[in-house]
């Protein structure tokens, strides 16, 4: 696993500085203000999300090697399943950004409104931000909200302000918002979660980056496998694990290579599985 890879947006819940305005899932609305600049930092989307610069300069570099930079003003829009480097400068004053998140459902809803686009390339593009989209955020961070966790509310508020976005934005964002959603939809999920093993994504991340509700994938794995995606992947890390292990791999640097943060929690899945920790299997294994 990359060390410092932050998944988005799950990883920013809990960062000093950063305010949840609205939140379900891997679908939120949330305002970023930091007193220092945040330099190449590793990231994994596993969701569509919008920047909109305050104050300050984002800059992205996806692992396709696509390079782009937003300042005051500006927004950045990004697709579910990017991967890319993040510096968030300051200008003399705190970073501000806001940062909308959004899943496929919701994307798939404010696509049906709209012609089906041509192809692109695009990974990622710049968007234009037309006074509305700052009085938009402005009137959110003002209302007060009785519970920040209403997904029908969210949902509305995230079409809301797509469709602000496309005011300005319409080719551009349709575009490489449809191509991201077309590429997914060719995705083999077993494939995609292998490939993934060393990362610390939920049964929720797998199902927004393959494109599916969470009660879809899991249905549709299940019919498949018969077995529920959690105790498959369970199976396929601790399989990987007991390789790795067998190879001289410390028990520690298997835990993290597996994308897991808590070593003891590793161990205690381990012996779930094997009746044994992993250095009584290695020892037993000399």
């Amino acid at each position: 696993m990359k060390d410092n890879l932050y998944t988005f947006p799950k990883a920013l819940y809990n960062i000093k500085g950063v305010t949840v305005l609205l939140h379900h899932d891997n679908d939120c609305i949330l305002h970023k203000k930091l007193h220092n600049d945040v330099e190449n930092a590793d990231v994994l989307i596993v969701s569509h999300v919008i920047v909109f610069v305050v104050n300050g300069r984002v800059e992205i570099t996806t692992d396709d090697g696509k390079h782009m930079v937003a300042t005051n003003g500006e927004m950045l829009f990004m697709p579910r399943d990017s991967y890319m480097v993040s510096d968030y400068v300051r200008n003399g004053q705190d970073l501000e950004v806001f940062l909308l998140f959004f899943n496929h459902e919701i994307a798939l809803s404010f696509l049906g409104s709209n012609i089906t686009p041509k192809q692109t390339s695009e990974t990622i593009c710049k968007l234009k931000a037309s006074q509305n989209i700052s009085y938009f955020f402005e009137l959110l961070q003002k209302m007060s909200f009785s519970n920040k966790h209403n997904k029908e509310l969210l949902t509305l508020k995230i079409l809301e302000f797509l469709h602000l976005v496309l005011q300005d934005n319409k080719v551009l964002f349709i575009e490489t918002l449809y191509a991201s959603e077309r590429g997914k939809q060719k995705r083999d999920i077993t494939t995609f979660m292998l490939e993934h093993l060393d990362k610390n994504l939920t049964v929720s991340d797998y199902a927004s980056l393959v494109g599916m509700s969470l009660s879809t994938f899991n249905r549709k794995f299940k019919e498949k496998y018969h077995k529920t995606p959690k105790s498959w992947l369970i199976e396929q890390k601790m399989r990987k694990a007991c390789n790795l292990l067998k190879e001289g791999n410390s028990v520690t640097k298997t835990a993290f290579d597996l994308g897991y943060l808590n070593v003891s929690n590793f161990i205690k899945t381990y012996k779930s599985v094997y009746g044994q920790t992993p250095k009584s299997m290695q020892k037993n294994a000399i």
